[in-house]
């Protein structure tokens, strides 16, 4: 069983194996995301939400291929990201998909988080695994420049998402020893830059309760915004030091 994905002609996209299973079990058959050479564009917010509203009902099959297709230019623009490692891009995009199905098929609207922010969580994650295990990068990747724009007109920063539930760099860590790796690279930090991400991320506290910019500035007495980009440093470091054991 295999999934095509239809992307832009540069791209060169590959034949991706044993998609179909992550999306729909029972299907036998090959599936097609997309037929032209230009990718759908991202749904307006109205259109997004009556199929995010189809999600769990009879039409559920048909709003996750919908949603699949209208988030495929986030896989490619986030892939891109990632095109120094030594892997091809048509390769991150194929990784970076299934991410977004993962995305698509566990999405809970319910949940008081976006699709965009969801999404990108997961495609950069499926890629920062692929790699991980191939162990074909040394790079930092910059968590200042945006993954995406969301429906409000916001950047979408890696930075943004990685205190929401289930984030990358904590919650949804894939096991033991890279939960090591993070406290080994927390453990470097000096101890203002410790507090911040112990606060900002409920990491090490008793209920894991995560702290907004503002209440961790306001602990500290110092300003939001010195709040913000201290935090930024911090995860570029937090990010060069996981990479760095791995």
């Amino acid at each position: 069983m295999v999934i095509k994905v239809a992307v832009p002609h540069q791209f060169k996209l590959k034949v991706i194996p044993d998609f179909r299973t992550l999306l729909f079990p029972d299907k036998k058959d090959i599936h097609y995301i997309g037929g032209s050479e230009i990718l759908p564009a991202p749904l307006e917010a109205e259109e997004e939400s009556a199929v995010i509203g189809d999600l769990g009902s009879e039409y559920d099959e048909q709003a996750k291929k919908v949603l699949i297709e209208h988030n495929l230019r986030l896989v490619v623009y986030i892939a891109k990201k990632f095109d120094n490692t030594g892997v091809g891009v048509e390769d991150l995009i194929s990784i970076g998909t299934i991410g977004l199905i993962k995305a698509i098929n566990t999405f809970n609207p319910d949940k008081n988080i976006k699709l965009a922010t969801y999404a990108s969580r997961c495609i950069e994650n499926e890629i920062l695994m692929y790699l991980r295990r191939n162990n074909k990068t040394k790079m930092e990747v910059s968590i200042d420049e945006p993954l995406n724009v969301d429906w409000d007109g916001n950047e979408l920063l890696l930075s943004d998402i990685l205190g929401t539930e289930e984030d990358t760099i904590y919650k949804d860590l894939e096991n033991e020893v890279e939960q090591k790796l993070l406290l080994k690279a927390i453990s470097r930090l000096s101890g203002r830059e410790r507090t911040i991400i112990q606060m900002r991320f409920g990491l090490g506290t008793p209920d894991g309760e995560e702290k907004t910019q503002k209440e961790v500035a306001d602990m500290l007495g110092i300003s939001q915004s010195y709040i913000s980009r201290l935090e930024k440093k911090i995860m570029q470091r937090l990010r060069r030091e996981m990479v760095k054991y791995s």
